[in-house]
């Protein structure tokens, strides 16, 4: 039960085309920013304000093992699947991790290293990391978990500008950064992939791909080309933007978000509402004694005072209301299904001054 509600993801990815774009890299002024579009049927969500000193369990079901952590860092999220089950966001170190649908993922076997689901794994590490090595090195004691039911690719950037993309081929994590990362961009087929479709494109007899390989990988060429293109000191989140606009997918996108990383601001907007919105993360109380709160993504955001405080109802409405819009997964799901998810914010509880994670 404790992974059904996430089941609606790879539903949903399988029926359309979840045509993703992320980027990183920085600007000529040292800013460090990363984009993201999002694409899917359903552009509803909840901003999460996500608390440090926060000890939590894995949400995961035999034979995977348990464990727990106390979270180091606050963050921001962006979830459809509800609180604790992003999508993607950005902790106070300035770490940022994103999504993308990768139907190639294969996510490694059950060894001794503890499990998570794809979407608590993103909230994990921005809980406990605050480095791309960071990320890299925890695949020593965690996975994604083969129960995992959405095959997904993640694009990581830090504070620093290191800039990572993570990979789950033939069961095993597989990472481009550094020298191995020429172009900071990540769409929807493997990083090998569209590097091999951006080399083939400028031969004059090109290799002949599928659609979902020419619309994936030529955003990836379009956005990496535009990186490339990026030589005047142009404002960086406007760039940002306009590449995000450059690759959108008409209708399907439903958010662009840029982070600047190095200020930790986000900007972000949304299909039903196009005007820029800003969250200034230095005005968020990210103690565990503060309130838990959350903003509708589609709202407008003038400060911190626009979010609402965290509710059940209001955690379980989001996720029922995503299974209930989008016609191929209403079937798919029971209301109690939904529930068990729903709930699992509440065995989340505040460590006080203990803030020594409980990693494995």
């Amino acid at each position: 039960m404790k992974k059904i509600f996430l089941v609606l993801i790879v539903f949903g990815f399988k029926s359309v085309l979840f045509a993703c774009t992320t980027f990183s890299f920085t600007a000529k002024d040292g800013t460090v920013v990363f984009g993201r579009n999002f694409d899917f049927p359903v552009g509803i969500g909840h901003i999460e304000i996500n608390k440090r000193n926060l000890r939590k369990k894995s949400f995961v079901q035999p034979p995977e093992k348990t464990f727990e952590w106390v979270s180091k860092y606050g963050s921001i999220t962006f979830n459809q699947a509800g609180k604790e089950f992003p999508y993607g966001g950005i902790n106070e170190a300035g770490l940022v991790i994103e999504l993308m649908w990768h139907r190639e993922a294969v996510y490694p076997e059950k060894d001794n290293r503890y499990g998570l689901s794809e979407l608590q794994w993103i909230q994990y590490q921005l809980d406990n990391s605050e480095t791309v090595k960071e990320v890299i090195r925890s695949d020593a004691f965690v996975r994604i978990s083969a129960a995992s039911v959405s095959p997904l690719h993640f694009l990581v950037a830090d504070a620093d500008g290191d800039v990572a993309t993570f990979e789950f081929l033939n069961g095993k994590m597989v990472v481009h950064t550094g020298n191995d990362l020429p172009y900071p961009v990540l769409t929807n087929c493997s990083y090998e992939s569209s590097l091999e479709y951006m080399k083939s494109t400028g031969k004059k007899e090109s290799k002949q791909y599928d659609e979902w390989t020419q619309n994936s990988s030529g955003r990836f060429v379009k956005a990496a080309w535009l990186i490339e293109k990026y030589k005047k000191p142009e404002n960086p989140i406007d760039y940002s933007f306009g590449i995000l606009d450059s690759v959108a997918q008409s209708k399907s996108t439903q958010w662009s978000i840029v982070y600047d990383i190095t200020n930790r601001h986000i900007y972000f907007k949304t299909s039903t509402n196009p005007a820029r919105q800003k969250i200034d993360m230095r005005d968020i109380d990210f103690t565990c004694g503060a309130s838990n709160s959350y903003a509708f993504i589609t709202d407008t955001i003038a400060s911190v005072e626009d979010f609402r405080e965290y509710s059940f109802e209001a955690n379980f409405k989001l996720m029922y209301d995503v299974v209930t819009q989008v016609d191929f997964l209403r079937n798919s799901l029971t209301e109690e299904a939904v529930k068990v998810s729903a709930k699992y914010p509440e065995t989340v509880v505040c460590a006080g001054d203990d803030n020594l994670k409980k990693t494995p």
